[in-house]
């Protein structure tokens, strides 16, 4: 007989970016993770943080924050939606002047999936 074991994933401890909804930069390479269900504050060095700032994957929306356009489930007037089946919707509000580049941004494969509010619809 073969049993197979699930591996646990300790998310704080081996967090990927990719895995979270947004992150803020804070002073002293302090930066924070959103994702599902934590938030988790992590320091990190100037080059890996300028990695991440550069990734396509992310848009930056203020000063110090930037969302995972690969995560985002519905645009809702100012709010971006970020949908989990078990945990429920994160969201955060974006600059109206930001919304028309996240929509183009979102990854075309993805964005078929992304539910806009009707008025805002791009199409």
């Amino acid at each position: 007989m073969m049993t197979v074991g699930l591996e646990e994933r300790n998310v704080y401890e081996d967090l990927d970016p990719h895995d979270t909804y947004f992150f803020k930069i804070g002073g002293h390479g302090l930066v924070c993770f959103h994702g599902r269900n934590y938030s988790i504050k992590k320091r990190l060095t100037a080059e890996q943080t300028s990695t991440m700032i550069s990734d396509s994957s992310f848009y930056r929306i203020s000063t110090n924050c930037y969302v995972n356009l690969f995560k985002i489930s519905e645009i809702r007037d100012n709010t971006l939606l970020f949908r989990d089946e078990i945990h429920g919707i994160k969201t955060i509000n974006v600059p109206r002047r930001n919304l028309e580049q996240i929509r183009r941004l979102i990854p075309r494969n993805h964005s078929k999936d992304v539910e806009t509010d009707p008025v805002h619809q791009v199409g």
